[in-house]
């Protein structure tokens, strides 16, 4: 297990201008550029991957190579990032909350490409929702800056490429409604990965009474469908990440009104390229075979049905009128509850199809043949430095944390993300999931032994205390996160 975490809540990002480069000349750096402003977060990235003794015998020498243990010359490397949508007036306009920010991603890829030598390449990105404007979201995040910076001044031979993953664009209108921009089935960028029985979707088909109806808020459920049955459980990857040879997960540090918390777990959603293979809730209560909403709430069931019309419908007037209402009276019920939608603790829908994808990422090949051993390494970097509480993942409160976590694994490290948050991880099924035994494990385990806090030893028990302000929690899941790891209350 291999784990490093920095604290420090006076870190903040730096302001754009300078590329995010560094502002002390370390001696492994090779790129020429400084920054003539202070560069907290870089330095912060560097402690973080020294305090996990990422080629210690090398660190404070030109030759330390921090990734060389996870990456070789040659190598194609994705980098996986959080840039879920830009800012918007009716949700949280803290990009920073709610993305990640490209102040860490410059140091993760300057040191990838120390170990690669000169020799692969480098992709970074996502797959956001599909109405986020791409140009405003890579702009307000610094992505944008950070692809300019390897454009301009990285001349090694190594394409550092920024790329959005989706195949599946459409733009809100004036009105309220949504214009489809570009939809693709293009078999060079899209690699359907097929777990039949395997997908921890299955059990929901054994147990039910009724074939479940799988849904994913503003897509057509036929096409969701369609991906999802008895036996049958189908997911559209994009062909960049499968035919990486490492995946860097660089994750936001948020909470998640589905799944509890969003980090590198859940984070696999970006490796998708049509969102609409994803199963976020069944239709309807428990009562009928659902989780998308307690039972006894008729309002809600009223505007599920409005919003199921909505989206199976074709292109037309009437589409344009069911839209932008299905739209505009989600937004009045969201003021008073988060469970439309599958946004509370009762979605046993959502953290399986998360657990998929982090299978997926690790054991398919490029043909999306699932295999018995990892097809590929999986790391994750978390950025926390400014994070998101409350009603996370898309109208989260931002909360300057001075936070970053390191691991090789990415259920160990959404373990020690909630703990830092001030939560019990045992009480998500995302992350308790996640680390149980299984044909393809993602961890065989719960986290033992020591982890290096400030490039300290300090064992788990102790970790949570070193984190005394629990984070708010989305407004369903209150109850259940309300108590720190321990059992007792936090403030």
């Amino acid at each position: 297990m291999t784990v490093s975490v920095i604290r420090n809540e006076r870190i903040r990002y730096p302001s754009g201008g300078e590329f995010f480069s560094p502002s002390e000349a370390y001696p492994e750096y090779e790129l020429g550029h400084f920054s003539s402003a202070s560069n907290q977060v870089y330095a912060a990235v560097r402690s973080c991957l020294a305090g996990a003794g990422l080629d210690s015998a090398h660190f404070g020498e030109p030759s330390w190579n921090p990734f060389g243990t996870y990456i070789s010359p040659g190598d194609r490397v994705f980098v996986l990032c959080n840039f879920v949508e830009e800012a918007r007036p009716f949700t949280s306009s803290h990009v920073i909350a709610k993305c990640t920010h490209g102040s860490v991603v410059r140091p993760v890829i300057d040191y990838i490409l120390k170990a690669l030598n000169g020799s692969g390449s480098v992709a970074f990105g996502n797959a956001p929702i599909q109405s986020c404007e791409w140009s405003k979201v890579v702009k307000e995040t610094g992505a944008e800056e950070v692809a300019r910076f390897f454009e301009r001044f990285h001349r090694n031979g190594v394409e550092v490429k920024l790329t959005d993953l989706r195949r599946h664009v459409v733009q809100g209108t004036r009105i309220g409604g949504r214009k489809l921009l570009y939809h693709s089935e293009e078999a060079t960028a899209i690699v359907p990965v097929e777990l039949g029985r395997d997908s921890l979707l299955e059990e929901l088909q054994q147990s039910a009474s009724a074939t479940p109806r799988f849904r994913v808020l503003n897509y057509d459920p036929l096409r969701t469908e369609a991906c999802h049955g008895p036996g049958h459980h189908t997911y559209l990857m994009s062909r960049q990440v499968l035919d990486s040879d490492v995946v860097v997960s660089i994750p936001k540090l948020k909470t998640h009104e589905k799944v509890g918390i969003t980090c590198a777990l859940k984070g696999c959603v970006g490796a998708v390229a049509h969102k609409d293979c994803l199963a976020h809730h069944r239709y309807g209560p428990p009562s009928e075979g659902g989780d998308e909403y307690p039972d006894g709430h008729v309002v809600l069931k009223w505007i599920s049905a409005l919003h199921e019309k909505a989206y199976t419908l074709g292109p037309g007037p009437l589409r344009n009128v069911l839209a932008p209402l299905d739209e505009y009276s989600r937004k009045v019920v969201r003021r008073f509850t988060r469970s439309l939608s599958g946004g509370w603790p009762g979605n046993d829908t959502c953290w399986r199809m998360a657990l998929d994808l982090a299978t997926i990422v690790s054991y398919a090949d490029t043909q999306g043949v699932m295999h018995s051993k990892p097809q590929r390494k999986h790391l994750a970097l978390t950025d926390g430095i400014t994070a998101g509480e409350g009603d996370g993942p898309l109208s989260p409160r931002p909360v300057d944390f001075g936070y970053l976590s390191f691991s090789d694994n990415i259920a160990i490290a959404d373990y020690i993300n909630s703990l830092a948050m001030g939560f019990d991880p045992g009480r998500i099924p995302l992350i308790r999931e996640a680390l149980r035994p299984r044909d393809r494990p993602i961890a065989d385990s719960k986290p033992a032994g020591d982890v290096q806090f400030n490039g300290e030893p300090v064992s788990i028990s102790e970790l949570a205390a070193l984190f005394p302000r629990q984070f708010q929690p989305p407004r369903e899941w209150r109850a259940i996160l309300s108590h720190g790891p321990s059992g007792g209350s936090r403030s």
